[in-house]
């Protein structure tokens, strides 16, 4: 008798109907998983861009800001830039220290924004009133504590801490 050597074409069929069922199971997970690392990234960024900031000023003896990119009355989300002066924009000149982009599944808000379009860090590291921002996603589980706030003290330091996307920075 003659061993055949190989697969018959049910082995192959089981053997992809299982790694379809097991594909199918783990691609929602990896998504959830990549919305949150997202998040996390946008957060943590934000906060190195606060300790930047508040270095630079301390080093230069000047003030240093940082704004928000584009418009900035829609907020962080779309990015932000660090300045050795005051002006009102990203603009790439020789006053532009350092430029973040963002992700486009990530939301970025302060309740400050619409009084106080920048945040400004003095020669000293101190900033002039507290602030926090809401780093989020329409894309996170309610119930888990996924998204960040990101909270600059009088101090000018930065902490990170985790909340539901549905609380708001306190």
């Amino acid at each position: 008798m003659q061993r055949s050597h190989g697969f018959t074409l049910i082995e192959l069929m089981i053997t992809v109907t299982i790694l379809a069922i097991i594909i199918g199971l783990a691609v929602p997970a990896m998504t959830d998983f990549a919305t949150r690392q997202r998040v996390s990234g946008q957060a943590g960024d934000l906060m190195l861009t606060l300790a930047y900031a508040r270095s630079e000023a301390i080093k230069r003896g000047a003030n240093v800001i940082v704004i928000p990119k584009v418009n900035q009355t829609t907020g962080w989300s779309n990015g932000w830039c660090v300045r050795s002066d005051t002006a009102s924009s990203c603009t790439d000149d020789a006053s532009l220290l350092k430029d973040f982009g963002s992700s486009s599944t990530v939301s970025i808000t302060s309740s400050w924004l619409a009084s106080t379009p920048q945040l400004t860090f003095r020669r000293d590291g101190t900033v002039n009133a507290q602030h926090k921002f809401k780093v989020s996603s329409d894309k996170l589980d309610a119930t888990r504590s996924d998204a960040r706030c990101v909270e600059i003290t009088f101090m000018g330091r930065a902490a990170i801490s985790k909340i539901t996307k549905s609380t708001t920075c306190q």
